[in-house]
């Protein structure tokens, strides 16, 4: 999904941000561009079989009292 220059100057001037020349933003596009699409390729993934890391889980053994 590419982002124009306009839209990361809205989103920097909406969030407060640091100003950033359009040379700056040349050289962080890109990056920003494969961050998207690393991003994207992560939510296509099927993760319906993967057990949630973040439940709790019994330990197993012995306890120590």
């Amino acid at each position: 999904m590419p982002m124009s220059k306009e839209t990361l100057k809205a989103m920097i001037r909406d969030y407060e941000g640091l100003p950033i020349s359009d040379e700056e933003l040349d050289q962080v596009l890109p990056e920003i561009e494969n961050y998207l699409a690393a991003a994207a390729q992560l939510a296509e993934l099927d993760l319906s079989d993967v057990m949630s890391g973040r439940l709790y889980r019994a330990q197993e053994g012995e306890l120590n009292a």
